[in-house]
């Protein structure tokens, strides 16, 4: 009998779910049981000195509506402020507060300790391989598009 195909699509997407699991459960016990995860990504599209909503959207590929969404979630609880944009009165600029620098601030905590457990269960170079590997395959699967 011949080996299945393994289906990484399930691995990746499995890998995915429990990362994130592990990411808010190790957030929640740093104080912050509120964080929306899955807006995590935003906190990293900001300038310095604050980032307008529309740029924001496009950096992140998806929405206006849904970028103010996730804007509007992330100000109520804290995360982010807007502030006026100083080059355009008409516009406002989406910018961290202390509680948003403080929230990436443990998110680059928590990245670096599950980091340290996937090392420790495959060890450090193969840990690199498959950072590399899996770098490889969003590249590849990055070239894919929809015919029309």
């Amino acid at each position: 009998m011949s080996t299945p195909a393994p289906n990484i699509a399930r691995a990746l997407m499995d890998a995915t779910r429990a990362h994130a699991a592990a990411v808010i459960a190790q957030l929640a016990q740093l104080g912050y049981p509120d964080f929306p995860f899955a807006s995590a990504s935003l906190l990293w599209l900001l300038n310095k000195g604050g980032t307008r909503s529309t740029v924001l959207a496009q950096r992140a590929r998806i929405t206006k509506q849904a970028m103010g969404q996730q804007v509007r979630v992330m100000e109520k609880q804290g995360y982010l402020e807007l502030v006026p944009d100083p080059s355009d009165t008409r516009a406002k600029l989406v910018k961290m507060t202390p509680r948003g620098e403080a929230v990436k601030a443990a998110c680059e905590e928590v990245r670096a300790e599950l980091n340290k457990k996937i090392a420790k269960i495959v060890g450090q170079e193969d840990a690199q391989k498959m950072e590399s590997d899996l770098d490889a395959i969003s590249r590849m699967l990055g070239t894919i598009t929809v015919e029309t």
